[in-house]
């Protein structure tokens, strides 16, 4: 507990000479401290001294009350009335005058036995100085790897993979990140399943690696993780707990800043786990503009963004990103009936002190609602945090001394189905400003691989597989021996239809790499398109050979062995595929199908075939329309013509409008049920 600890306290309260009660710093100081000061002045903690006894508070006494004045300390930048959050560590008036009062009556200790009014006066929270984790321990503590920062120079950004020892999926209500060194200025941290971040930490000799963060890395559903000074350990409610699956590796980006002496960087990550399952799954929205040229001399330029909500949304956390140039920013809500609510303000924009702020009373915004945002950059001498003298012209980009303007949102909605709807339509905003980012930052460098890559992917996500194929093909130009750069570019000519060119691309993947499983599996694909299934049989095979756990080869072969009348084969992939990857189960509809209404009877597993739909329908929330009609057709297989019946019916309402040939077919199915016959495909 923040009190006297160590100190010599035996003077007891006393009026003061008028008769009000002396300000003390037992019964009214230690409090302050606590609350607003606590997080970062602890021994270890983030602040260069700690605050944590009544001598460490009294040897700066003159300061702390001045900074305090002048409200430079303790650091609180969103601006009062424009929205209110949770923690808020700005200091109300009668607090920075408490301040101010005990440091002018030379900064009384006061009783250290209970008096009444010490009793009922509010106490410093618990501080686990030792710990430094907060309020309890986490349970999982995960160390970066050391990594030796130089005394000067640019600021460094740093990304490393670490692997989370966990034998199965875990739900995860808290990541926190303790720095252990005041060089590092802020973290992101992100989840990776596909040791794609793992290959390019191992790739670079030093601990971590420096460039992009791999595009498999990513934020939890909903949740931005990070870590900046002063941020209290974040333990969500078990309602917002978030999945974490065995062999995942957290990605985590430091921004270093060199102090001017060597240093070993080694922060520590804590995660705390929960037993529950999430009641609701957040949403993550993003606004910001990755086009931005702020040019040089300019003290006053405009950046702005905006973005309409298609679904209701309750807004819960807000997180705004800039560089050092930005000196305000604003957001805010217009409401479909013109009314506007503000979402934050900060006037006087420092990047050393960014944080998430969570709404002390969260709120909904209805559909059709418009978020907005403007940041005000000034890239004029007149700047004291403009990093560069002169002024330079300044583009996007991820390093210090280019700039950002995001605003990141966490809300809920009302309904699943909603939530997919919101998570379609602001992922197709934000992926198509990465790809603007891409393309920025490939006029620097033409010749950066992992960038190529990036915007290639994120062309063939927006359906765009013209500009993917131009990435892809001058990855494959600049790197002619890599059986990726081969492979990827057949996957871009497949989806332009070019399905030859795909399969010479791939074929000469495997020949650079014979024990290449997706490109194995991609063959198999073609093959199958081409009407040649026992090639693609025996490709599929191939790629299960080469790599057991490649999960959508396992898939495929399922697919193909269902649809050939060999059942029990099939099942006994889908078990592997269902323990490998459980996702996958909601691409594997198709062979549900066949073992439901396969056209030889022979060949049908309705039993099994219901039990997979079943899962299908509980992982969807019986919101899919596909997911409930098959269910349906399972049943009515069975003979079970009432449930089917009623399952159809189902399936139908929750077909959405812009599916009408899938609405068309369910009446058709639907009608045959109600004459006692089931669903058969064409042979």
């Amino acid at each position: 507990m923040l009190a006297a600890a160590g100190s010599s306290i035996h003077a007891q309260d006393a009026p003061t000479p008028s008769g009000l009660r002396a300000v003390t710093y037992t019964r009214d100081v230690a409090p302050i401290i606590a609350t607003r000061c606590g997080a970062c002045h602890v021994p270890g903690g983030d602040a260069p001294f700690s605050l944590a006894t009544f001598d460490e508070v009294r040897r700066r006494g003159a300061m702390i009350a001045a900074v305090t004045r002048s409200r430079f300390m303790p650091p609180w930048k969103p601006e009062p009335g424009f929205g209110q959050f949770e923690d808020e560590r700005r200091l109300r008036d009668t607090e920075i005058a408490t301040l101010a009062q005990w440091v002018e009556r030379g900064m009384p200790a006061g009783a250290t036995s209970k008096t009444r009014a010490d009793a009922e006066a509010p106490r410093a929270p618990p501080v686990e100085a030792s710990a430094g984790w907060g309020n309890r321990p986490p349970d999982l503590v995960l160390r970066l790897p050391a990594y030796a920062l130089r005394a000067g120079g640019d600021d460094v950004f740093r990304i490393f993979s670490v692997a989370v020892p966990i034998a199965s999926g875990r739900w995860v209500s808290g990541v926190f990140l303790r720095p252990g060194n005041r060089a590092v200025h802020h973290a992101n941290i992100r989840v990776d399943r596909t040791g794609a971040s793992r290959r390019l930490d191992e790739a670079d000799p030093l601990a971590g690696y420096e460039g992009m963060i791999a595009r498999s890395a990513d934020f939890p559903d909903g949740h931005f993780l990070g870590w900046t000074p002063g941020q209290a350990t974040a333990v969500l409610a078990d309602a917002l707990a978030w999945r974490l699956e065995a062999g995942s590796e957290l990605v985590v980006q430091l921004h270093l800043r060199p102090s001017g002496k060597a240093e070993t960087i080694s922060p520590q990550i804590g995660l705390y786990f929960s037993d529950t399952p999430p009641a609701t799954i957040p949403t993550a929205i993003r606004l910001g503009r990755q086009d931005l040229v702020v040019p040089a001399g300019a003290a006053r330029h405009l950046v702005t963004d905006s973005y309409v909500l298609p679904v209701d949304a309750e807004v819960r956390a807000v997180q705004p990103h800039a560089h050092y140039r930005v000196r305000a920013m604003d957001a805010w809500a217009t409401l479909p009936d013109g009314s506007r609510r503000p979402l934050i303000r900060i006037t006087d924009w420092d990047m050393n002190w960014q944080d998430r702020y969570l709404y002390a009373a969260p709120f909904w915004l209805p559909a059709g609602t418009r978020l907005s945002l403007e940041y005000r950059f000034d890239n004029s001498e007149a700047n004291p945090r403009n990093p560069d003298r002169p002024p330079t012209r300044a583009t996007w980009g991820w390093r210090s001394n280019d700039e950002m303007a995001d605003l990141w949102l966490q809300v809920l909605t009302r309904t699943d189905a909603d939530r997919i709807t919101l998570r379609r339509e602001v992922g197709r905003k934000m992926q198509t400003e990465d790809a603007v980012g891409s393309e920025v930052l490939l006029q620097r460098d033409p010749n950066h691989v992992n960038l190529r890559n990036d915007a290639a992917g994120l062309y063939l996500a927006l359906a765009q597989p013209a500009k993917a194929l131009l990435h892809f093909a001058a990855v494959t130009a600049l790197t002619p021996g890599s059986a990726a750069a081969w492979f990827n570019e057949g996957v871009a000519l497949d989806a332009l239809g070019r399905t030859d060119e795909a399969a010479a691309r791939v074929t000469q993947a495997l020949v650079l790499d014979p024990s290449y499983s997706p490109a194995h599996n991609n063959l198999a694909g073609l093959h199958l398109k081409a009407g040649r299934v026992s090639d693609a049989r025996a490709g599929f095979e191939r790629a299960v050979a080469t790599d057991p756990r490649n999960a959508d080869a396992r898939a495929n072969l399922a697919l193909i062995l269902a649809g050939t009348a060999n059942a029990d084969a099939a099942l006994a992939e889908v078990a592997i595929v269902l323990e490998q990857k459980p996702d996958l189960l909601a691409g594997m509809t198709p062979m549900v199908w066949l073992l439901a209404a396969h056209p030889e009877p022979g060949a049908r597993r309705p039993a099994d075939a219901r039990r997979l739909a079943d899962r299908l329908v509980a992982q969807t929330g019986r919101r899919d329309a596909a997911a409930l009609d098959v269910l349906a057709a399972c049943h009515a297989a069975m003979g079970a013509f009432a449930v089917a019946i009623a399952l159809a019916g189902e399936a139908e309402s929750a077909t959405p409008a812009n599916q009408p040939l899938l609405r068309q077919a369910i009446r058709e199915r639907l009608a045959l049920y109600r004459t006692g016959k089931p669903y058969v495909l064409a042979p």
